[in-house]
């Protein structure tokens, strides 16, 4: 059944392609010059011989104003001057032969009748003339307005595309539209190599032996293939190549359908096609050069300002490590009990400030290259804000925080350290930007479906045109002291929109900064 099937589609193509051969050919002879010649004389001799059927009952001279309308009408079918001469002498002959007395001879008896005859010739040939003319001349304006209408169409259509592969497809439909081509586009790796793959929006694919001729395109900058003077002959594909004088960018290759004419008008609309598509293909590839360049720079920018931050963030605890550790070895103060737990202690500040900035460096990279994976257990919230506090109020001794937790909080569903650490993170913001008098309050409260933790202060609060860009990685608000690598808060907003929950920051009414964290109890 499958084969029968096969055989039936077979069967379609074949009798397809033969019906689309034939109309082909049938227009190929339509257009052929002898055939109009050969169809101006037939039409003159098939009037000519009615005209002699019913010549007795209308008069000679009615006959030559038929012959005169019939090549009145010849331009319309879209016959040339030389056919249309043609048809003129012709009529007059056969109108002085058959019609004009004596009959059957070229000889005029009349001297009205040769004068009606020389005139009809005149005005039969000129009338034939300047109506094809003025045909012609329409046909030309046509041309021109479909012209003019179709690289309009594609400039405005080329200007809104936003991507190179937008450019890419509006070329394409166009390409196809206006010269009823297969289209296929292959950009270069560079000016003396194509890429292996076409675009994927292209219309048809070709074989290695085709893309070495579109290569010859590429590195000659010339059109070769078909209606060309390089490799005509082998290859069914004409191929434009889209370079300017800095770059070639590639090769578009036209299948035309078999018996397409290449002619003047439609090669040069041709042509300026590929030139306004290499502009906006150039226009893309610079736009491209432009943000890789600009993203360079800020990358440059943005790694300054990090190692800006990172150097006087890691030259505070470890100067300070250093100077605990050199008095330490001070015979003075080795006997002094009291100063080496304070040395330890401020040590011991150091080291916990130095690992908070390591463990964030590390939480960045992991969330940017998604490489977080939790590791969620029942955890109460009471115990995660507490031990957040706990560890802050150590390493900022004197910073109060002051904590209210209702205690039908019940369990959540995380992981512990991730939240723990976005928790850390909120206030050692609070407390790095606000002045040691501020109260840094932590509440938390249950709502049917979620748990809300509010970190708030009494401090300056937030300018409001900056609150957008606060979970930004490594941005700090402009004007504030030194210290600190912007990271702190877009580590936390990652780790809670991890847990499915959200953050936000806000000035509160009454004066101060307030965080308000959404942990759905669903996690």
């Amino acid at each position: 059944m499958e084969t029968l099937n096969k055989k039936n589609e077979s069967g379609e193509l074949n009798i397809e392609t033969a019906t689309k051969n034939f109309k082909l050919y049938i227009r190929k002879i339509w257009n052929a010059s002898i055939t109009k010649y050969f169809l101006a004389a037939l039409i003159i001799l098939i009037s000519g011989l009615f005209l002699y059927l019913i010549h007795l009952h209308i008069g000679y001279q009615s006959v030559s104003l038929v012959f005169l309308f019939i090549i009145s009408l010849l331009p319309l079918l879209n016959f040339k001057p030389g056919p249309i001469f043609l048809a003129a002498v012709m009529s007059a002959l056969v109108w002085n032969f058959f019609f004009i007395p004596p009959y059957y001879t070229f000889r005029i008896g009349k001297v009205e009748d040769t004068m009606m005859f020389l005139m009809y010739f005149v005005i039969a040939t000129v009338s034939g003339l300047l109506i094809s003319r003025i045909h012609t001349q329409r046909s030309l304006i046509n041309q021109r307005e479909r012209r003019t209408s179709a690289l309009y169409n594609l400039t405005r259509d080329l200007s809104s595309s936003k991507s190179l592969d937008e450019v890419t497809a509006c070329a394409l439909e166009h390409l196809k539209s206006t010269f009823h081509a297969e289209v296929v586009f292959i950009y270069a790796d560079n000016d003396k190599s194509l890429k292996h793959m076409a675009h994927p929006s292209s219309t048809i694919s070709i074989d290695d032996a085709e893309r070495n001729i579109a290569q010859i395109a590429l590195l000659s900058s010339e059109k070769v293939g078909k209606f060309t003077h390089n490799v005509s002959s082998i290859s069914p594909f004409t191929y434009f190549p889209l370079y300017t004088k800095s770059r070639k960018y590639g090769v578009a290759g036209l299948l035309f359908p078999e018996g397409y004419t290449m002619d003047s008008e439609v090669e040069s609309l041709l042509d300026t096609f590929i030139v306004l598509i290499t502009a906006a293909v150039e226009r893309e590839y610079l736009t491209e050069l432009a943000k890789n360049n600009l993203m360079i720079a800020e990358s440059e920018k943005l790694y300054k300002t990090l190692f800006d931050s990172i150097s006087h963030e890691l030259k505070t605890p470890i100067t300070t490590i250093i100077g605990a550790i050199s008095s330490l070895k001070d015979e003075r103060i080795n006997g002094n009990r009291n100063i080496i737990l304070q040395l330890i202690d401020e040590a011991g500040i150091a080291s916990e400030r130095l690992k908070r900035l390591v463990e964030n460096l590390l939480d960045i990279t992991r969330l940017e290259r998604g490489n977080l994976k939790l590791k969620k257990e029942w955890h109460s919230i009471s115990d995660l804000l507490n031990s957040s506090i706990s560890r802050v109020e150590t390493e900022n001794r004197k910073s109060k925080i002051n904590c209210d937790v209702n205690d039908d909080l019940g369990m959540l569903y995380f992981d512990y350290p991730l939240l723990e650490q976005a928790i850390i993170n909120i206030l050692h913001n609070s407390i790095e930007y606000t002045s040691p008098e501020c109260q840094i309050d932590v509440a938390a409260k249950r709502k049917s479906d979620s748990i809300i933790i509010t970190i708030s202060d009494n401090g300056n609060g937030f300018p409001e045109h900056e609150i957008k860009n606060l979970f930004t990685k490594f941005y700090r608000i402009p004007g504030t002291k030194a210290g600190g690598t912007g990271l702190g808060l877009s580590i936390a907003k990652g780790f809670i929109e991890a847990h499915g929950g959200s953050i936000k920051a806000q000035n509160r009414p009454g004066g101060g900064a307030e965080f308000i964290i959404l942990l759905p109890i669903n996690l």
